[in-house]
């Protein structure tokens, strides 16, 4: 596990400084403080920074194939590449380390640009071909791990975090406002736009050819299953399937050369890969967040930890989550790299830096609910498909009428998905799915902006997104019910939110997360599953009843009883309570003059409504928040002194053709 950065000129003759891809290296340091490597000859400069997990002693990056022709720096791990590299050196390929890194280059070698399908694993990768004179990028199927790219006349840069590329001067930090936009709408900014016009994410399941002289060419390399035309036959016993399944992956996620912990919510996801390492005959240490303060009995689901943890004979350490919220918002938003208003980010950051005190590597249930269907819009989206036979009259009179819907006091967001349901119309199936995932609507948000601001947003940059991401397959033409649901968000929220939440902030502290639900054995096997089995029929169906069903031998019952509530915190109540002066502070309508992004009048009122409990404007607030805290540190704060030759944002940037 490790950070990743570089950069190649165009003009063969211009010399890369050194001390630029070493600061892009320190701005990484987090992901990996065990060592430091750096390749720089002529116009060309990779740099790494290393976490060591596999080959403690002889993983050393960069890594060079046998002529010293080819060169890669690597993050992430690759579960399969000790089958991989026997395969290899059967073949005549000689290696000088024991690690995973090794084994992709020699792939490439082999297989060029193709070499990715061959790796089971979380990955961003950047090879350099001295004599192809071309970079070859590439990203795991899912975005586990992550992949910035900026492209320009000068040539190109590439880094794991944006801190990397803005420490070295290498963005102009302009302002993406159709990206930002899609953030005030969903709460994070959609692949492969950045909040910086100049920058941009290598998207899940693609790979970059850069070569001088000629464009950066991008290409899918793995399709998502999305119907059962490949899938194996159905099984007597989908239940046992879906345990054996998950085993099998569980398994393939333990290989590590330094101990594995455990996250454990309490929650279904979470408590079946604690009950599979335990079946793989680890010893799970795993670790739980207990709340203090403002609504900590809500997020509570520390007994059901306790109990999951004595029926497999597992280690628990309960985590008590005392914060001074104060004190660690802003670093976490400067771990975030972009604007995220995700409500776990505080209790992901504060379980991650106990856990990485002790561990390297630990294992998550993240994906769970994207492969079994865990949230409530999975079966929102197939109600759509039956309210939007309804009389269009008949809909936009119900719609007109929620609107009237009063608030509830305890602050909770069922009336506001509610709202979003009823308002839903007989649009296409990534319209209704955005209908369902937004925070604002377009009126609401152009209502948000400053006026000189508003005419220049579009509005509907989320909207075009979901539209490719769903017609990416065969036009999205035999995409539907659960299945479209579930893809949607294996294609947007997962790598976008989750994903890239999990991963900045388990990596700020030096911690590797792994998550066996996002395996793409596991997904191939288990997403063609029949909706019917996964969540029953109409009218009784039912979140994750497939794995609810799976887990029934291996849970403690109380897990079946007690309510679904996301590894969260208690944001509301924080907000009007240990959060609230940070809040009114940033939010203040002197700072909105001075940014001139946002109408202060607007703001004021969502945050008198929040306040005095009259309407929960919490998911809005903190998209706000978190925009303003980090525009403070990316944007308002000082630019890292240039380096001569090197300051290069300047130089008109220009997006990569293909994207």
């Amino acid at each position: 596990m490790c950070g990743i950065a570089g950069l190649v000129y165009q003009d063969r003759e211009r010399p890369v400084p050194a001390d630029l891809i070493r600061r892009m290296c320190t701005a990484l340091r987090h992901r990996g403080p065990d060592d430091e490597g750096l390749h720089v000859r002529g116009a060309v400069g990779l740099g790494m920074r290393r976490l060591s997990i596999i080959d403690l002693s002889g993983g050393q990056q960069p890594i060079f194939n046998e002529d010293g022709s080819k060169v890669i720096v690597f993050n992430g791990e690759i579960y399969n590449y000790g089958e991989l590299r026997r395969g290899l050196v059967t073949r005549g390929h000689s290696f000088r380390s024991s690690g995973d890194t090794e084994t992709i280059l020699h792939l490439y070698e082999e297989q060029g640009i193709d070499c990715v399908s061959s790796l089971r694993g979380m990955f961003a990768c950047a090879i350099w071909d001295e004599r192809a004179d071309s970079l070859f990028l590439a990203r795991d199927r899912f975005g586990i791990k992550p992949l910035y790219v900026v492209t320009a006349p000068w040539g190109i840069a590439f880094a794991s975090e944006l801190k990397a590329l803005h420490a070295a001067g290498l963005t102009s930090r302009e302002l993406d406002w159709e990206a930002l936009d899609s953030f005030f709408q969903l709460g994070y900014l959609p692949a492969p736009r950045t909040p910086f016009l100049d920058v941009r994410k290598l998207e899940p399941g693609h790979t970059l050819l850069w070569r001088r002289g000629g464009d950066a060419q991008t290409r899918r390399y793995w399709h998502f299953p999305l119907d059962d035309r490949n899938a194996p036959p159905p099984s007597p016993d989908p239940e046992a399937r879906v345990r054996a399944c998950l085993d099998e992956a569980v398994g393939a996620h333990l290989v590590s050369d330094v101990p594995v912990a455990a996250f454990l919510s309490g929650g279904l996801d979470s408590s079946a890969v604690v009950t599979s390492m335990a079946a793989a005959g680890e010893v799970p240490h795993a670790f739980t967040a207990r709340y203090s303060g403002s609504g900590a009995a809500a997020a509570d689901e520390t007994e059901l930890a306790r109990a999951l943890a004595a029926q497999h004979g597992a280690k628990l350490s309960v985590i008590d989550i005392r914060p001074d919220l104060q004190d660690i918002f802003e670093p976490i938003v400067h771990a975030l790299d972009e604007p995220h208003a995700d409500d776990s980010a505080i209790p992901t950051w504060l379980l991650s830096q106990a856990v990485g005190s002790q561990y390297k590597v630990a294992l998550t249930g993240i994906g769970g609910d994207e492969l079994f269907a865990g949230y409530r819009r999975h079966i929102g989206l197939l109600a759509t498909e039956y309210y939007a036979r309804l009389p269009a009259r008949l809909r936009h009179f119900v719609g007109g009428l929620s609107r009237w819907i009063p608030e509830p006091k305890d602050g909770a967001l069922g009336v506001d998905r509610l709202k979003r349901f009823l308002h839903t119309g007989n649009g296409t199936i990534p319209d209704r799915f955005l209908g369902l995932m937004s925070r604002l609507s377009e009126a609401e948000r152009l209502a948000l902006y400053a006026p000189n601001l508003r005419t220049h947003i579009s509005g509907r940059a989320a909207a075009a997104r979901f539209r490719d991401v769903f017609a990416a397959y065969d036009g999205g033409s035999h995409v539907s019910g659960l299945a479209a649901g579930l893809y949607m968000d294996y294609a947007t929220f997962l790598p976008d939110d989750i994903l890239a939440l999990s991963d900045r902030l388990s990596m700020a502290h030096s911690l590797e997360i792994r998550v066996p639900f996002v395996d793409h054995i596991l997904v191939e096997a288990a997403f063609p599953i029949p909706q019917h089995v996964k969540i029953g029929r109409l009218p009784l169906w039912e979140n994750k009843r497939l794995l609810r069903r799976a887990l029934r031998p291996r849970l403690p019952a109380a897990h079946f009883r007690a309510p679904k509530r996301g590894f969260v915190g208690p944001t509301a109540a924080w907000m009007r309570n240990e959060l609230r002066s940070l809040l009114t502070d940033e939010l203040s309508a002197s700072r909105q003059r001075r940014l001139g992004y946002f109408d202060p009048a607007t703001v004021e009122t969502l945050l008198r409504e929040h306040l005095t409990g009259r309407q929960n404007q919490e998911r809005i607030l903190l998209a706000l928040l978190c925009f303003s805290t980090w525009h403070r540190l990316f944007v308002e704060g000082v630019s890292p002194p240039a380096q001569s030759g090197s300051t290069l944002a300047s130089q008109s940037p220009k997006h990569l053709s293909a994207w």
